[in-house]
């Protein structure tokens, strides 16, 4: 017997010899999955997540445990059925202790954990084991309720799917169960949380002692033993030395607050990627505010989340600051006027992460004068800059109105750095844009000027404003602009115009022109779409409805188009709720007898196309919003619930001499159900100013996609037009212009719905560090990642991660799984790896000194290899070989579709 219990404390410490899988204490609400992929194991409340976020998960690699109470009921009211099955209550956490032996609760537990684990759950987290010694005093009584636990943990076992049960100690009987136990989990080894106090407080030795040995007996079993200890996330090195502590100990650690509300410390720990913004409901949607529509592009560039939330309905009593990189604040003085909880809260934050004011100060003045702020009244007069002439240089001229006053802000010199200063006519100063040391402020007429022609300019550059007020340090940014180390290309078409006669000899529909001139030459990825109520016979034209139908089919037979839906009645407006001035459109097309049906707009029509005009292989699941494109989240959702992809919508539009930001928007709206997917460029309206004038306007789109492309890579290569765009031969030019361009550049097409994959994950994609220094990054679908120059190189295992190429603005690297460990060099590896390529990386494989690859390419395949010099290279179809430097070897076939091969090494 002690033979054996030595062996099994060897096992165990081989197997903790390596740092272990990383796991979550989560029992907060879950508005998104963001932070919760970083972790190998997850461990929620099952009534805070929704199916969609498990699933989301699961994408990521963990494994999703649900928390189930076995010894307790902590809803509120217990329910009639188990009256008789509470003897007591535990006053700590106010809930009701249970008879284990009970015949309801069992049946009450085994029910409860047969809907978690049908909701796709893997395990299941078994707490409240031995709140029976509550009540239950005799050795007898114990015992009776111990052979019930047993009975109960076993039961679980017995469920179809079989989950995984981690157990919160139940050291007792551990020894008589049957069921395989996954792990063992114990609080407060070293650091313990009162609840009713809310304090924390180091555990007595003797505790501490008898807790080791315990969790020393689960070791030698073979069983994984994981410590939670409490310290809060405001105490991060703590967190992390405690966490190292335990790994060297031979425990999975979690280290978090004592209520488990925060994103503790595992074996990795979480970086803080979201960026709080604040903007007021009453002048507007969230889609339309400045904190979205400005600020969350620069922000989403660095790789941070933008955050924004509603002042007026934010609870400020329940923020968890540790999640959030810094602070950004765009309102009017009325909201601070209104919402006094906001000053108040920003109070407590000061100096703890940067805050970033935009247009106004908060009135409440003893928080301004804690931040070294005074409004001491108003400038008068002719007002001039005075310091700050190089944040200006070349942008529009800071203009000041005469109808306005201006407020004079004194700022205390010794802790604030005025950058911009202006004087009036009496040499009284205020300064309007300043960095401190909480973080500082640009004020009104700053940061955004509206102009005469109702267009808006940055008078600054805004991503010059973040770096220097929000400090974020510099991360590897998840990235929807690229992908296998080439920029993304992809083109896509709205229906409108379909029935539309085109200027050509024999007056062709517009849709048989492009055809001809762009659809069947082009022969890269394409997405197109139709309004049913212009082509079906229940629209707007039934009689000639045969004709087009019969276009659409050939159209979409094409075996590089995709099929996509612009709607049944192409709706103007999505967003009811606004006041809209539909006089110049209608709210839809015209369409006898119909009234706007959301759902008819976008299930209905996607299944007349399928039905109607796709072939037999292919299936329409994009949605292309119509109109203005600004659904809301109740909207999105039709289409999310119906596993639908959609894009369209947006502002991004810059060409020479308008090349301001202000018209460039983030990649995406996210909303805690669904997600819209902003067309990456706007469409040739706005190129021809709205059909008005220069019909090959469009052809400027190229001067969009270099501005776009350097020095900042901000969006892809997006071909974006309507079928009108054929109907003259000047616009028709304009667009193959533009595609003779795009088809030149070192791209990698895609269709419009996969990089609508992307996209919609951009936003949850994790980032954290391990404990010895190390990046994670995990994927929920992004595929490409951006790494300031500044981190230098990647120095990374093929087996963690294919390659990468240089762009204008870092390292663009390739991911080949969803969880990546990265380190970063000042010097250039050497080492073999992927450089790019035109095609989507299926497989990256490394066995031994052999790498197994794999391609799936929409046009004739090319690739490109670094430092493979000493390598053999064999694949599934021949390739041409060109040496294109030193260390770059490029392959390629006239060829499309999927390619294989290996790479062998022997310095792999």
């Amino acid at each position: 017997m002690r033979l054996t219990l030595l062996l099994l404390i060897s096992i165990t410490f081989n197997v903790f010899a390596k740092t272990p899988p990383s796991i979550v204490f989560y029992y907060n609400d879950v508005d998104s999955v963001r932070e919760l992929i970083n972790y190998d194991r997850v461990v929620v409340n099952a009534n805070l997540i929704t199916d969609k976020q498990i699933q989301t998960l699961h994408t990521a690699g963990s494994l999703v445990f649900a928390y189930l109470s076995v010894g307790e009921y902590d809803g509120k009211i217990l329910p009639h059925t188990l009256a008789n099955a509470s003897p007591t209550r535990n006053e700590n956490w106010q809930s009701h202790a249970m008879t284990l032996s009970s015949s309801a609760w069992q049946k009450h537990l085994l029910t409860e954990a047969k809907k978690m684990t049908d909701r796709g759950f893997d395990g299941l987290f078994l707490d409240t084991l031995d709140s029976y010694y509550l009540f239950a005093d005799s050795k007898q009584e114990q015992t009776a309720q111990q052979q019930a636990l047993t009975q109960i943990i076993d039961s679980f076992h017995q469920l179809p799917t079989q989950p995984k049960l981690i157990l919160n100690r139940g050291f007792e009987v551990i020894p008589q169960i049957e069921a395989p136990i996954y792990a063992v989990a114990a609080e407060s080894l070293y650091d313990s949380y009162h609840p009713v106090d809310q304090t924390y407080h180091k555990v007595s030795e003797k505790n501490r002692t008898w807790l080791a040995g315990k969790l020393a007996e689960v070791k030698a079993r073979g069983i994984e033993a994981i410590a939670i200890d409490y310290i809060p996330a405001s105490e991060r090195a703590r967190q992390k030395a405690a966490a190292q502590r335990l790994i060297d100990e031979g425990y999975t650690p979690y280290i978090s607050d004592g209520l488990l509300y925060e994103f503790g410390t595992s074996s990795i720990q979480p970086i803080a990627k979201r960026v709080l913004g604040f903007y007021d409901s009453q002048y507007g949607a969230m889609n339309s505010s400045q904190c979205h529509r400005m600020m969350a592009m620069p922000i989403e560039y660095k790789g941070y989340v933008p955050d924004c939330q509603d002042v007026n309905n934010f609870n400020f009593s329940q923020v968890d600051i540790s999640r959030y990189a810094a602070v950004y604040i765009w309102l009017e003085q009325a909201s601070f006027q209104r919402i006094p909880a906001l000053s108040q809260w920003l109070d407590t934050i000061i100096f703890k992460t940067p805050v970033l004011f935009i247009n106004q100060l908060p009135t409440d003045n003893a928080l301004l004068a804690r931040l070294g702020i005074q409004n001491s009244g108003d400038l008068s007069g002719k007002i001039t800059l005075k310091i700050g002439h190089a944040w200006l240089r070349n942008r529009y001229p800071l203009r000041f109105s005469q109808f306005e006053t201006q407020a004079k802000i004194t700022i205390d010199q010794n802790t604030i750095t005025p950058l911009i200063t202006i004087e009036d006519q009496g040499k009284n100063t205020s300064t309007l844009f300043f960095k401190a040391g909480w973080g500082g402020a640009i004020l009104n007429p700053l940061p955004v000027a509206s102009l005469a022609n109702e267009t808006e300019v940055w008078q600054i550059d805004p991503f010059r404003l973040v770096d220097k007020i929000l400090q974020l340090p510099p991360i590897p940014a998840a990235d929807t602009t690229t992908e296998s180390g080439r920029r993304i290309l992809t083109s896509h078409v709205d229906g409108d115009g379909f029935p539309s006669k085109g200027w050509f000899p024999g007056k062709p529909y517009t849709a048989e022109v492009l055809l001809k001139h762009v659809f069947k030459k082009y022969t890269f990825p394409q997405t197109v779409s139709v309004i049913e109520g212009e082509v079906s016979k229940r629209g707007l034209y039934p009689k000639e409805s045969p004709q087009l139908e019969a276009i659409a089919r050939k159209i979409f037979k094409l075996p590089h188009v995709e099929i996509a839906s612009h709607t049944f009645s192409h709706p103007f407006f999505w967003d009811f709720d606004k006041s809209v001035d539909s006089s110049a459109y209608g709210e839809n097309l015209p369409i006898p007898g119909y009234t706007v049906d959301y759902e008819k707009e976008i299930i209905g029509t996607i299944n007349y196309i399928n039905k109607n005009l796709a072939p037999k292989d292919k299936k329409a699941r994009l949605v292309l919003w119509s109109g203005k494109a600004d659904p809301k989240e109740d909207i999105l959702a039709i289409a999310e619930r119906a596993n639908l992809l959609n894009v369209n919508g947006g502002n991004t539009y810059v060409v020479r001499g308008n090349d301001n930001f202000t018209q460039v928007s983030p990649t995406i709206t996210w909303y805690p159900s669904a997600v819209h997917v902003y067309a990456p460029v706007l469409n040739e309206n706005l190129y021809t100013n709205l059909w008005t004038e220069h019909h090959d306007g469009y052809g400027r789109a190229v001067e969009t996609f270099k501005l776009l492309g350097e020095p900042r890579r901000l969006k892809t290569i997006s071909i974006y037009y309507h079928m009108y765009s054929g109907a003259y031969p000047a616009s028709l030019k304009g667009l193959t212009n533009v595609y003779d361009w795009a088809i030149k550049q070192k791209t990698t097409p895609l269709y419009l719905s996969e990089y609508a994959e992307r996209a919609r994950t951009l936003y949850e994609t994790g980032l954290a560090k391990t404990l010895d220094g190390k990046w994670q990054i995990t994927s929920t679908g992004i595929k490409s990642i951006r790494a300031p120059y500044i981190l230098g190189y990647p120095v990374t295992p093929l087996s963690e991660l294919a390659g990468w190429n240089q762009g204008p603005d870092g390292n663009y690297l390739v991911l080949n799984k969803a969880r990546t460990q990265l380190q970063f060099s000042k010097v250039q590896p050497k080492s073999p790896r992927l450089h790019s390529a035109n095609a989507q990386l299926t497989k990256w494989l490394k066995k031994g000194n052999t790498l197994y690859w794999a391609f799936n390419s929409h046009i004739p395949f090319e690739v490109e290899f670094a430092n493979i010099s000493k390598c053999n290279l064999r694949t599934n179809q021949a390739l041409t070989k060109t040496q294109l430097r030193s260390n770059t070897v490029r392959y390629q076939s006239n060829n499309i579709g999927v390619f294989q091969g290996s790479l062998t090494c022997n310095d792999m």
